[in-house]
């Protein structure tokens, strides 16, 4: 199987089956994408999609970006709004008091992020969506512009919750500055005049491993263990934490 997928009209999509766990388990394919703009998809990424059993896009992006690039709606999948942004501001404070600004500007974002109760509740509604896509060939595609940040993030939380060990995860994310490398057309996509500017600069910084691991650090640091983290943060208790492991890995 394909772990990027050239669809016409989307950027960054990529399948997250097929990775390794710690419990000796394999991700299953054909359940989960992660993906950037998925707003220009075309009849025949459409009939792609149908066919590999797509029923939820779950939108990170802001209001703003939603109503300027809306996605393709369709018959076979329903579309849930779910920005992260804006955050309430309690991430912030709580990165810049374990940090004292040695981050990099991504990994202060990052950081915010999980720590903040919007970033969190966004990120609730994706683990919730995934304990509602429980049919088989059925799968769940989650996004933003970029499909680095937000999408990023989304992606490590799902994938530490499963099991797969940090050093895939972390090169799982990095492989979105491969598919950067065609910057005009993504320029051209995601650096709108129209755009907010904190977004756009973000949608344009190359992904670095400390800013990956910085949120490791973070969770490690204000939860204590991960688990700790799905459960407080983000109600997935070690009941649901079982049924997720049971639907996506074998």
């Amino acid at each position: 199987m394909q772990r990027i997928l050239n669809l016409e009209g989307a950027i960054n999509l990529r399948e997250l089956g097929g990775y390794p766990t710690k419990d000796g388990t394999t991700i299953k394919y054909n359940k989960l994408l992660r993906s950037g703009d998925i707003s220009n998809l075309t009849n025949k990424s459409l009939k792609y999609l149908k066919n590999y059993g797509l029923k939820f896009v779950l939108d990170f992006r802001s209001e703003n970006e939603q109503q300027m690039w809306s996605d393709v709606n369709s018959d076979f999948y329903r579309v849930y709004s779910d920005p992260v942004y804006p955050l309430t501001g309690n991430g912030d404070k709580l990165a810049n008091a374990i940090n004292q600004g040695d981050y990099s500007y991504l990994g202060l974002i990052y950081q915010s992020v999980v720590l903040d109760k919007h970033g969190q509740a966004a990120y609730k509604m994706l683990f919730d969506l995934m304990l509602e896509n429980d049919q088989e060939h059925q799968s769940l595609l989650f996004h933003c512009a970029a499909g680095k940040d937000r999408t990023g993030i989304g992606a490590l939380l799902i994938l530490k919750a499963l099991g797969v060990d940090d050093e895939t995860i972390t090169k799982d994310y990095l492989l979105t500055n491969l598919m950067y490398l065609n910057r005009a057309e993504i320029e051209k996509t995601l650096n709108a005049k129209t755009g907010d500017a904190d977004i756009n600069k973000m949608n344009m910084t190359k992904g670095d491993l400390e800013s990956i691991t910085s949120i490791f650090k973070a969770i490690e640091h204000y939860y204590g263990s991960f688990e700790n983290y799905l459960d407080k943060a983000l109600g997935i208790d070690h009941d649901k934490l079982l049924r997720l492991k049971e639907l996506y890995t074998e």
